[in-house]
């Protein structure tokens, strides 16, 4: 049965928190703190207090109040970041630690393929933070976003294949991740 040493579950566990915080931050970008409906409510609320303001500066509010918000999505980016070299230079000294189960071959080439939509997610994310990719910006910002949505598509099959592997042939997984027996 594979084993998990202690830095790997560290990294899995911190990797999981951090994904955590940065699928909030956009979901609340994209939903509830969308810096339209934001400013659409300052522009209702500065109304009711008798000041007119136009849809530009709604959304120059909008965009205000939503930054602290934003701010922990680059924080958290740049964690993510962090310890994908984190993990790979785990992988350089030691591997990837996988066995030769054959049932699971599969399976780790999704994972294999999952370090490399979180380096293309790393790289997109750190030349948009700082103003690399010029006139590729947007193109940049589509594949960002894309990627992030494959990797939140991942963490689904994840949990689900870790579900199934607890209730079949590989009952204690979670342990093991857990608390390493």
């Amino acid at each position: 049965m594979r084993e998990f040493s202690p830095s790997f579950r560290i990294w899995h566990w911190l990797q999981a928190l951090i994904m955590i915080g940065l699928f909030v931050t956009v979901v609340l970008r994209e939903s509830v703190m969308n810096k339209t409906h934001v400013g659409e409510i300052v522009k209702e609320q500065m109304v009711k207090l008798g000041t007119i303001i136009t849809d530009e500066q709604a959304v120059v509010i909008g965009k205000a109040v939503r930054s602290p918000m934003w701010d922990w999505h680059i924080y958290f980016g740049f964690a993510i970041a962090a310890l994908l070299v984190f993990r790979l230079i785990m992988i350089a000294k030691n591997g990837f630690g996988l066995d030769d189960n054959p049932k699971m071959q599969s399976v780790y080439k999704l994972y294999k393929a999952v370090y490399v939509l979180l380096l293309i997610i790393s790289i997109s994310g750190l030349s948009l933070y700082f103003k690399l990719a010029g006139e590729m910006k947007e193109t940049v910002e589509g594949v960002h976003f894309y990627v992030g949505w494959a990797i939140f598509a991942f963490v689904v099959v994840h949990l689900v294949g870790v579900i199934h592997a607890e209730r079949t042939d590989q009952s204690g997984i979670v342990s093991r991740m857990i608390g390493g027996k």
